[in-house]
This record gives structure tokens, C-alpha cells and sequence, in this order.
């Protein structure tokens, strides 16, 4: 099956979403999504479903590997790695357990599509990079494509933004996925942020793909079914 995402004029931007709905008003501005999950409903015609092993619970475990098949054989060519393993709240892995499963559970699947690292915050060490640079140290063998990251601050301090992404590319010499971030603060603000930070993303040649947060009703760029003036932007820039 074609990739059909190569063929959008922004193929590197994405849809973060719970409700495979909130897809349709994008339409074809967006070229892929992910849910933190391994099965969607119908997306928007030609987005291309990227599935995500979020966490280790067998619940997560259970149908992964028939499910990241499906999922390849319908056209999807990246898997995602867990999400943020580094916070507690979330997937909460220390890097050698993260490690020990991923050769479990993604490296079979190496070969079959790009698998993406596990998605890490931008907190301070041993969270963030500290803990991405012992994952690697503990995955000897294992295929990493990609690297994801989340990045969130102040939508004014778009300088930090742009200096923590070009240095995650720097440092790791890999494709850059940012599948979250965004920008606290006024609407305004927000706004001026989406419009600089798009044509950054766009043009910085290390960003494979990016996904703002998030595609959810009343998450920023949906609501009452309908795109918001921010998910305007993000459309349509």
C-alpha cells in the first residue's frame, strides 16, 4: 500500500487525537495521527494511522503484536515507542525495563516499519534526555529510527522551543518526532506561537513529523465538532 503521506503538502504534520471524529475537519492538511493507542476508527481520507505501544501493562502487551501488524498491513510505516516513560504519571518505565521491552515488543517488528523511541518529556534529568541517553546505553542491539519527544513551556518562549529541538538532533543524529508540544499562555499568544513554530518545524530538516496538543474537544484545536481559530492556524498555515 502507498504512503500516502508523502504525496500532502505538510507531511510533516499530525493529529493527536482520542475521537478518530476530530480528524474530519482537518481534512487533507494533516498527513498522519496517533492516539496513544493500537487501533483507530475511520480518519480522515488518506491520513496514515500510526499506532503507539503506550505502556507495558498487559493490557497494552496483550494485542499489541497482532494489532501493530494490522496496522502495518494497512498502510501504516512507523510505530510508536511508549509514552513518557520518564514521568511518573504516564508509562513510568526506568530505562532498562524500557529497554528489556522494547526488545520484547518493537524489535520484532524492526524491518517491517520505522520504530519510533519512546516519547520523553523535556523535564530535567534523570527525566528527559538523561533518561533517553540511558535507554539507549541499555538498548544494545536494538533498532531505533526515530526520536520522540514532547516539549511544553511558556507560548511566548518560543526560543526555547526552537533550541531544544534542534539540539535533540544534534545530539542523537536521528529523525526528530514531536508528538507533543505546545505553548501555555493567552490565546494570543498561543496563536503567535502556532505561527512561528509551524514554518520552524516545517523547515528544520531533523523534524520528521510533529503533532500539537491536541486534537481533543476542548484541547485547544477542536471544539463543538468544529476547528477553533488555533486549529484554524494549524490547519490552514
Amino acid at each position: 500500500m502507498p504512503c500516502l503521506y508523502q504525496k500532502r503538502n505538510q507531511a510533516k504534520r499530525g493529529l493527536a487525537y482520542t475521537d478518530s471524529a476530530a480528524t474530519t475537519p482537518f481534512g487533507t492538511t494533516a498527513s498522519w495521527a496517533y492516539n496513544w493507542d493500537q487501533t483507530t476508527g475511520a480518519l480522515a481520507g488518506g491520513i496514515e494511522y500510526v499506532p503507539m505501544l503506550w505502556g507495558t501493562s498487559s493490557d497494552h502487551t496483550g494485542g499489541w503484536a497482532t494489532n501493530a501488524q494490522n496496522a502495518i498491513n494497512g498502510g501504516s510505516t512507523h510505530l510508536l515507542g511508549f509514552n513518557e516513560p520518564d514521568l511518573s504519571s504516564q508509562s513510568n518505565l526506568s530505562p532498562a525495563d524500557a529497554a528489556a521491552a522494547w526488545k520484547t515488543y518493537m524489535q520484532p517488528f524492526a524491518g517491517k516499519a520505522k520504530l519510533v523511541s519512546p516519547a520523553i518529556t523535556n523535564g530535567a534529568a534523570p527525566m528527559g534526555t538523561a533518561w533517553m541517553d540511558s535507554f539507549l546505553s541499555a538498548c544494545s542491539g536494538c533498532t531505533i529510527d526515530a526520536i520522540a519527544i514532547h516539549i511544553y513551556d511558556s507560548a511566548t518562549n518560543t526560543a526555547y522551543f526552537e533550541q531544544y529541538i534542534s539540539d535533540i538532533g544534534t545530539k542523537y543524529g536521528k529523525p526528530v518526532w514531536v508528538t507533543e508540544f505546545a505553548g501555555s499562555g493567552a490565546e494570543a499568544d498561543q496563536e503567535s506561537f502556532l505561527k512561528t513554530m509551524i514554518p520552524f518545524l516545517d523547515g528544520l530538516s531533523s523534524v520528521e513529523r510533529y503533532a500539537y496538543f491536541a486534537d481533543i474537544e476542548g484541547s485547544g484545536l477542536i471544539s463543538g465538532g468544529a476547528l477553533t481559530p488555533l486549529g484554524v492556524t494549524y490547519s490552514t498555515l
